[in-house]
Protein backbone atom coordinates (compact mmCIF):
# COMPACT_ATOMS: atom_id res chain seq x y z
CA UNK A 1 0.00 0.00 0.00
CA UNK A 2 1.45 3.45 -0.94
CA UNK A 3 2.47 5.79 1.86
CA UNK A 4 0.82 9.16 2.46
CA UNK A 5 3.93 10.86 1.02
CA UNK A 6 3.71 8.74 -2.14
CA UNK A 7 0.02 9.59 -2.48
CA UNK A 8 0.74 13.30 -2.07
CA UNK A 9 3.49 13.13 -4.70
CA UNK A 10 1.17 11.31 -7.09
CA UNK A 11 -1.57 13.90 -6.51
CA UNK A 12 0.85 16.75 -7.19
CA UNK A 13 1.98 15.12 -10.42
CA UNK A 14 -1.63 14.67 -11.53
CA UNK A 15 -2.75 18.09 -10.38
CA UNK A 16 0.12 20.07 -11.88
CA UNK A 17 0.69 18.55 -15.29
CA UNK A 18 2.76 21.38 -16.76
CA UNK A 19 4.50 22.79 -13.67
CA UNK A 20 7.77 21.01 -12.84
CA UNK A 21 7.64 19.58 -9.31
CA UNK A 22 10.72 21.56 -8.13
CA UNK A 23 8.75 24.76 -8.87
CA UNK A 24 5.88 23.97 -6.50
CA UNK A 25 5.87 26.64 -3.79
CA UNK A 26 3.23 25.13 -1.52
CA UNK A 27 0.40 27.60 -2.09
CA UNK A 28 -2.24 25.60 -3.99
CA UNK A 29 -3.89 28.58 -5.73
CA UNK A 30 -0.53 30.01 -6.84
CA UNK A 31 0.81 26.60 -7.89
CA UNK A 32 -2.35 26.04 -9.95
CA UNK A 33 -1.91 29.42 -11.63
CA UNK A 34 1.75 28.66 -12.35
CA UNK A 35 0.68 25.36 -13.91
CA UNK A 36 -1.92 27.18 -16.00
CA UNK A 37 0.68 29.67 -17.24
CA UNK A 38 2.96 26.86 -18.36
CA UNK A 39 -0.03 25.14 -20.01
CA UNK A 40 -0.84 28.34 -21.86
CA UNK A 41 2.71 28.46 -23.19
CA UNK A 42 2.42 24.88 -24.47
CA UNK A 43 -0.85 25.78 -26.20
CA UNK A 44 0.68 28.95 -27.66
CA UNK A 45 3.60 26.99 -29.09
CA UNK A 46 1.15 24.60 -30.73
CA UNK A 47 -0.90 27.42 -32.21
CA UNK A 48 2.22 29.13 -33.52
CA UNK A 49 3.49 25.91 -35.10
CA UNK A 50 0.18 25.20 -36.82
CA UNK A 51 -0.72 28.76 -37.83
CA UNK A 52 2.76 30.21 -38.25
CA UNK A 53 1.84 33.25 -36.18
CA UNK A 54 0.76 34.36 -32.71
CA UNK A 55 -2.87 35.52 -32.68
CA UNK A 56 -3.47 38.75 -30.74
CA UNK A 57 -6.30 37.15 -28.73
CA UNK A 58 -3.94 34.44 -27.45
CA UNK A 59 -1.26 36.96 -26.51
CA UNK A 60 -3.87 39.06 -24.69
CA UNK A 61 -5.19 35.98 -22.85
CA UNK A 62 -1.70 35.12 -21.60
CA UNK A 63 -1.15 38.68 -20.39
CA UNK A 64 -4.55 38.73 -18.67
CA UNK A 65 -3.82 35.43 -16.90
CA UNK A 66 -0.47 36.78 -15.81
CA UNK A 67 -2.06 39.94 -14.40
CA UNK A 68 -4.57 37.85 -12.42
CA UNK A 69 -1.73 35.68 -11.15
CA UNK A 70 0.30 38.67 -10.01
CA UNK A 71 -2.74 40.07 -8.19
CA UNK A 72 -3.22 36.72 -6.44
CA UNK A 73 0.37 36.68 -5.22
CA UNK A 74 0.07 40.25 -4.00
CA UNK A 75 -3.17 39.41 -2.13
CA UNK A 76 -1.53 36.40 -0.46
CA UNK A 77 1.42 38.56 0.60
CA UNK A 78 -0.86 41.31 1.93
CA UNK A 79 -2.92 38.78 3.90
CA UNK A 80 0.14 37.71 5.88
CA UNK A 81 1.60 41.20 6.21
CA UNK A 82 4.56 40.50 3.94
CA UNK A 83 6.68 43.30 2.50
CA UNK A 84 6.14 42.56 -1.18
CA UNK A 85 7.08 45.90 -2.77
CA UNK A 86 10.16 44.66 -4.63
CA UNK A 87 8.42 41.53 -5.83
CA UNK A 88 5.40 43.53 -6.99
CA UNK A 89 7.71 45.93 -8.86
CA UNK A 90 9.28 42.94 -10.66
CA UNK A 91 5.76 41.83 -11.62
CA UNK A 92 4.87 45.24 -13.09
CA UNK A 93 8.15 45.51 -15.01
CA UNK A 94 7.79 42.01 -16.43
CA UNK A 95 4.17 42.56 -17.44
CA UNK A 96 5.19 45.75 -19.30
CA UNK A 97 8.08 43.98 -21.01
CA UNK A 98 5.98 40.94 -21.98
CA UNK A 99 3.22 43.18 -23.34
CA UNK A 100 5.76 44.97 -25.53
CA UNK A 101 7.43 41.71 -26.63
CA UNK A 102 4.20 39.90 -27.46
CA UNK A 103 2.89 42.91 -29.38
CA UNK A 104 6.12 42.90 -31.41
CA UNK A 105 5.56 39.22 -32.20
CA UNK A 106 1.95 39.80 -33.23
CA UNK A 107 3.10 42.69 -35.44
CA UNK A 108 5.76 40.47 -37.04
CA UNK A 109 8.70 42.46 -35.59
CA UNK A 110 10.01 39.66 -33.33
CA UNK A 111 10.42 35.89 -33.50
CA UNK A 112 7.60 34.11 -31.72
CA UNK A 113 9.58 31.08 -30.62
CA UNK A 114 12.45 33.10 -29.18
CA UNK A 115 9.94 35.21 -27.29
CA UNK A 116 8.02 32.19 -25.95
CA UNK A 117 11.28 30.50 -24.88
CA UNK A 118 12.25 33.66 -23.02
CA UNK A 119 8.85 33.87 -21.30
CA UNK A 120 9.10 30.24 -20.21
CA UNK A 121 12.63 30.78 -18.92
CA UNK A 122 11.54 33.92 -17.06
CA UNK A 123 8.59 32.09 -15.45
CA UNK A 124 10.90 29.32 -14.21
CA UNK A 125 13.53 31.73 -12.93
CA UNK A 126 10.99 33.99 -11.26
CA UNK A 127 9.28 31.11 -9.47
CA UNK A 128 12.56 29.48 -8.39
CA UNK A 129 14.24 32.68 -7.24
CA UNK A 130 11.37 34.83 -6.00
CA UNK A 131 8.06 33.03 -5.57
CA UNK A 132 9.58 30.33 -3.36
CA UNK A 133 10.10 33.09 -0.77
CA UNK A 134 6.35 33.77 -0.78
CA UNK A 135 5.64 30.11 -0.09
CA UNK A 136 8.28 29.96 2.65
CA UNK A 137 6.98 33.13 4.31
CA UNK A 138 3.41 31.84 4.23
CA UNK A 139 4.55 28.55 5.80
CA UNK A 140 6.31 30.53 8.53
CA UNK A 141 3.40 32.90 9.09
CA UNK A 142 4.59 36.11 7.42
CA UNK A 143 7.70 38.20 7.04
CA UNK A 144 9.54 39.83 4.21
CA UNK A 145 10.10 38.90 0.60
CA UNK A 146 12.49 40.13 -2.02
Amino acid sequence: MPSTDQNATAMNQLSYRFLPTPLLIGIPEVDAQHDDLFRRLVVLKGICLSEGRLPQAEADALLAALAVHYATEEQVAAAIGMDFAGHARAHREMLQMLTKSLNEVVDGRADVFSTLRYIEYWFERHIAQEDVHLGACLAQGGGTAQ
